[in-house]
């Protein structure tokens, strides 16, 4: 299991670049402190222009030890002095999400797609199910999946379905022969029948 939180961040047109060295500064400090911190901009999909700081932990121990251990950093206080003088965007979360299938990779793909769908927590483990079936149908296009679930969020009732690519090109050639297979397309309605997909957003490794 790795627990996984979520800040996302919605840059003022014109400050992108100082937001990233932000960004940057921050998951430098996080990633001293035990997180394994990753940068995704959106760019297609729900969020697009978004920026994404991602930390990935083994456990909420360890979660909760590096969040204090960076929240006492002095350059992660320099940082938000310096956004309360010149504010580059606005930020939400963290959200806090645990992973429930699949491993997720140490090393980040440059590519990833979120597909999150309503599932009603007595419906979780129906959904978790098709699981293995998706891994079986999307292996041999080299596309890796897992799902996660909220811990402290908005909604508690979504489920995300992630899917891995190493390139957008990579991402184009696997969904042209996802969209024409029709076992996966079957699959897709098990999933629909179960759950409500909701939104989905595809980001990219910066």
């Amino acid at each position: 299991m790795n627990i996984i939180t979520v800040r996302e961040m919605t840059p003022i047109i014109g400050k992108e670049t100082l937001m990233e060295e932000r960004l940057r500064r921050a998951a430098g400090v996080m990633s001293r402190h035990g997180a394994a911190s990753r940068i995704y901009l959106t760019i297609a999909g729900t969020g697009a222009g978004n920026y994404l700081l991602i930390n990935l932990y083994n456990s909420f121990s360890d979660g909760s030890v590096a969040f204090q251990k960076y929240g006492n950093d002095p350059e992660y206080k320099k940082l938000f002095m310096e956004r309360a003088i010149n504010p580059s965007g606005n930020m939400s979360g963290p959200d806090i999400y645990r992973s429930v299938y699949g491993d997720i990779p140490k090393s980040p793909s440059s590519i990833m797609v979120n597909r999150v769908y309503h599932v009603p927590r007595g419906k979780q483990q129906e959904m978790l199910a098709l699981a293995p079936d998706l891994d079986a149908l999307v292996k041999d296009l080299d596309v890796t999946t897992s799902a996660v679930v909220p811990v402290m969020s908005e909604d508690h009732e979504l489920m995300f379905i992630n899917y891995r690519f190493s390139s957008l090109e990579h991402w184009g050639t696997a969904v042209d022969k996802m969209s024409s297979s029709s076992n996966f397309q079957s699959l897709v309605t098990k999933g629909n029948e179960i759950g409500t997909l909701k939104w989905s957003r595809m980001i990219k490794i910066i």
